[in-house]
């Protein structure tokens, strides 16, 4: 079992959080305090991020949150007093001042803050509110620091381990949609169906990933050129597969459709060693892209400009739609090699 970076980092995070909470207890001496160390903690734990700037976003809100409720708690304290009617209105008003305040993703903290510091009500001491905020500032200055400072988040492998497994699941549904050229039974439409949604399921995930090193392009230790650079082509090697889904689903319907006599079986033949070349020039493309294996240029074995014509002189003998088809299956062919070619060009292949 591999231990990854944030796993090790959250377990740092508490240890280091819960021995400076528990110097802040021995220097005030107030040890039996030690519901100190307890928030702080909590808090460390709830204010860590997957990104740099999320940490950094998340300390900014939170500390704000964090004096809402203790003033909050201060104001009650010290005026009408603290009970448990008192703390549900009081949770109500702090709600309503952090969508004033646009802070509502920090409200959950914003409250937790107050009822940490509200439950003593019975022997409520103003320092007991600023020790226990330390407690608070501890926790989100420790989670924050160690994000940004020590093993920042770094997506690259994940994105290309995510890469590569989409472009898996796209070539597997491509082969199944181009074997159809050769076979007398086609694949059940739903089959290809459940295929093409669970591939653009991956695409959501690949993007969520993408938009996490997006949101740090600023804060890596890379130039902001070079980021920038990197991430669009990675961009654009997702969008090809997107777009090339939509030609493969099109491409499977006039595979569908084509005409099945035994006189074209010979254009259909060449039609399958084309898309066949594309798999395998999509295949050693995207091997570069998300395994980093050394590009290996392939070798086109059909003249597409011969192929072209011969549709269009079987089209001149036979107009039947089902031999359009085979003219429809030659244009998303091209478009799919286009967006290829793109990826070519953008990586410098």
């Amino acid at each position: 079992m591999k231990i990854g970076a944030r796993t090790f980092k959250t377990g740092l995070v508490v240890a280091l959080t819960v021995l400076l909470a528990d110097l802040l207890e021995a220097k005030i001496g107030v040890v039996n305090f030690n519901i100190i160390p307890g928030i702080a903690a909590i808090t460390a734990i709830i204010a860590m991020q997957p990104t740099v700037k999320g940490s950094l976003q998340t300390f900014k809100n939170r500390l704000i949150a964090t004096f809402v409720g203790a003033i909050m708690v201060s104001i009650l304290a010290l005026t009408i007093g603290l009970n448990a009617l008192y703390l549900g209105l009081g949770s109500i008003a702090i709600i309503l001042i952090c969508l004033q305040l646009k802070l509502s993703e920090s409200i959950r903290f914003a409250i937790v803050t107050f009822v940490a510091l509200g439950v003593y009500h019975n022997s409520f001491d103003l320092m007991q509110v600023v020790y226990r905020v330390s407690g608070i500032l501890i926790g989100l200055v420790v989670s924050t620091g160690l994000n940004v400072i020590f093993m920042p988040p770094d997506y690259t492998e994940d994105l290309k381990a995510q890469i590569n497994d989409l472009r898996l699941k796209f070539e597997c549904l491509y082969r199944a949609v181009i074997n159809d050229m050769l076979r007398d039974k086609n694949v059940e439409k739903e089959i290809i169906k459940d295929k093409r949604q669970t591939i653009r399921d991956e695409l959501d995930d690949t993007r969520d990933i993408l938009s996490l090193l997006m949101d740090d392009v600023f804060l890596t230790r890379e130039s902001r050129s070079k980021k920038k650079l990197f991430l669009k082509k990675y961009r654009r090697s997702i969008n090809a597969i997107q777009s090339n889904l939509e030609r493969l689903t099109a491409l499977h319907r006039s595979i569908i459709f084509m005409a099945g006599e035994p006189q074209y079986s010979g254009i259909r033949q060449d039609l399958y060693e084309h898309l066949e070349y594309l798999l395998n020039l999509h295949k050693n493309i995207y091997d570069y892209i998300a395994l980093n294996k050394v590009y290996q240029k392939v070798e086109e074995t059909i003249d597409t400009e011969k192929t072209r014509e011969k549709i269009v002189e079987i089209i001149k003998v036979d107009n039947r739609e089902c031999i359009f088809e085979f003219y429809n299956i030659y244009v998303e062919a091209m478009r799919i090699n286009e967006k290829l070619e793109q990826l070519i060009d953008e990586f410098e292949l």
